[in-house]
């Protein structure tokens, strides 16, 4: 269940019965490492629920879904000591033990050498084990794509800001002096190789965590280490006394974050297994037209470099409602029956199209008229089908869509990487093929004569009769441009036939936008394009003609061909 801690954002699990008297808080890591850990964690949070342990994740101050914009290293210690205080209070439990995994095993074991004895157990998962080693780590991954000139005020890393005086925080870290300190009983360090834990701690117990490299993989390729997470929750029960009494936790209120916004928490769908979050703006600011946002990849609501929560609360600021849910098997949505647990589903499956319906009845119950529905790579392809069958689809975001019809091949990989499988002697001859049906299809629909020999073409013009509005963004060289010039010609030229069908292409060349740069444009994107539709005078959907009232301040028409 959704809850409150220290002002941040958290998931409480019941502990199954008989439960526990030993909690477990798990500090997750930092920045991106966080989002590729998420689904991962909350399966080791519910394999510890299950033994009977109640078990507290939260994102750190900054982070997440956590209100604030930076991520700062004293903040989350402390944080961690107040969801320690927060265990005990609220879950009733008499002892906590603390699990972290990278940068969130050595915040806890710092905040666990603050209060030395308190800690009943500690759950270290490939830890960093000196801070300065993994500063190094993190200037070498922002010396791409940067100069030694951006680094005056601090460093970027796949969308997000480490100032200069947090990195000289992170450098003076050190796992073996925070744990001399703690004096905490039992100690587990689960890491790749024995050598180089026993380095760090030589007294406390150790076993390897197979499969590390796999689990922090990209998360459409990631594995979840199911065994080495069974051992690590059974050793974390392990001793533990019986509760004399069971506590019942309050599911959190909806929260302020800043500007005025305010973001709940919300189960929904069948048998409530899908999981989102609304950000509404102030009260009474609220416009008719709302966003739905969907995930990218096989990633959680958050986003890569956290766009989606950048986003929503930039719409929320502009007035416009939004909620960023999660789809079945990703980020803390339920799995559907089944499900293998150890990978996320495939994120262009077809079950997932009728659950991003949930998200738009949701938002038809809060109020909203028009709906704005917003993807990036796979999320774009959820929700151009999405608009196919659901007429209350009102208007399209889409980013680095990689395909308008995976069917026909060429779709590029989710990293944007070259087609999987893909013979590059066939890709001339292939994409002339296309192009000529494309061609031709379009040549025939003008008298009248409907062939389905490009889809996509015939999808365009369905949502065109809806007067469905769609903005297409691409970064710069990617590689489903080549998609938009197989079906709409260089730069989308054919697309000039269909006046609510903008397209844009970015200043940069990331796929997933992880620069904030990147995210700043194409959120000012997104914002002019609800803003657009909310401006509509006649009823979106009817086949009346209508004009788009011009907005004061607004991007200028970014009409095609683009640049």
């Amino acid at each position: 269940m959704p809850v409150t801690v220290a002002g941040c954002h958290g998931w409480f699990h019941p502990p199954a019965l008989p439960a526990l008297g030993r909690g477990v808080v798990i500090v997750a890591p930092e920045g991106h490492e966080a989002l590729l850990a998420h689904r991962g964690l909350r399966d080791l949070a519910m394999r510890c629920a299950a033994l009977g342990l109640p078990v507290l994740r939260f994102d750190h101050p900054g982070s997440g879904d956590s209100p604030g914009e930076r991520f700062r290293l004293e903040d989350a210690r402390a944080a961690v000591l107040e969801a320690m205080d927060w265990m005990r209070a609220e879950a009733g439990v008499t002892e906590v033990a603390l699990a972290g995994l990278r940068l969130g095993a050595l915040i806890a074991a710092q905040a666990a050498s603050r209060r030395p004895g308190e800690v009943a157990a500690l759950l270290l998962l490939a830890p960093v084990a000196q801070g300065r080693t993994h500063r190094r780590h993190m200037l070498l991954a922002a010396q791409v794509g940067a100069s030694r000139d951006d680094w005056v005020d601090g460093i970027e890393v796949a969308g997000h800001l480490w100032p200069v005086e947090e990195l000289e925080d992170l450098a003076g870290a050190d796992l073996s002096a925070a744990l001399c300190r703690a004096a905490v009983p039992r100690v587990m360090i689960m890491d790749r190789a024995a050598a180089s834990a026993r380095r760090v701690a030589p007294a406390v117990a150790f076993e390897a965590l197979e499969g590390l490299e796999s689990f922090l993989a990209p998360a459409h390729e990631a594995r979840v280490p199911v065994g080495a997470f069974d051992r690590a929750s059974a050793w974390l029960a392990e001793d533990a006394s019986v509760a004399t009494g069971a506590a019942e936790v309050a599911e959190s209120l909806p929260r302020p974050v800043g500007g005025g916004a305010i973001e709940s928490v919300l189960r929904f769908g069948p048998g409530g297994s899908l999981v989102g979050v609304l950000c509404s703006p102030a009260p009474g600011q609220a416009r008719r037209t709302a966003a739905l946002l969907l995930n990218t990849g096989a990633n959680g609501h958050v986003g890569v470099g956290r766009f989606g929560v950048r986003l929503a609360r930039r719409l929320a600021e502009a007035g416009i409602p939004s909620l960023r849910m999660d789809l079945p098997g990703l980020g803390d949505s339920d799995a559907p029956e089944g499900a293998d647990p150890a990978v996320a589903p495939d994120p262009f499956a077809d079950f997932l199209v009728p659950a991003a319906r949930a998200g738009r009845d949701l938002l038809a119950a809060e109020g909203a008229s028009r709906c704005l529905a917003v993807g990036l790579c796979s999320g774009a392809h959820a929700a151009l089908r999405l608009a196919l069958i659901d007429s209350r689809i009102d208007g399209l975001a889409l980013f680095n869509l990689p395909a308008f019809d995976r069917s026909q091949g060429g779709a590029p990989a989710l990293d944007g990487g070259p087609p999987p499988g893909e013979r590059p002697w066939l890709r001339r001859p292939r994409m002339l093929v296309r192009r000529l049906k494309a061609e031709a299809d379009r040549l025939l629909a003008r008298i009248g004569i409907e062939t389905g020999l490009d889809a996509p073409s015939a999808w365009m013009r369905r949502l065109a009769a809806r007067r469905v509005h769609v903005l297409l963004g691409y970064s710069r060289g990617d590689r489903g441009l080549r998609e938009l010039r197989a079906h709409f010609g260089r730069h989308g030229r054919r697309l000039c036939g269909f006046p609510l069908v903008r397209c844009r292409v970015l200043e940069g060349t990331e796929h997933a936008l992880a620069p904030l740069a990147m995210q700043a444009e194409a959120a000012a994107l997104i914002e002019d394009a609800a803003l657009r539709l909310d401006s509509v005078e006649a009823p979106v959907g009817a086949n009346t003609g209508h004009r788009d009232r011009a907005l004061p301040g607004g991007l200028p028409n970014l009409a095609l061909p683009a640049r």
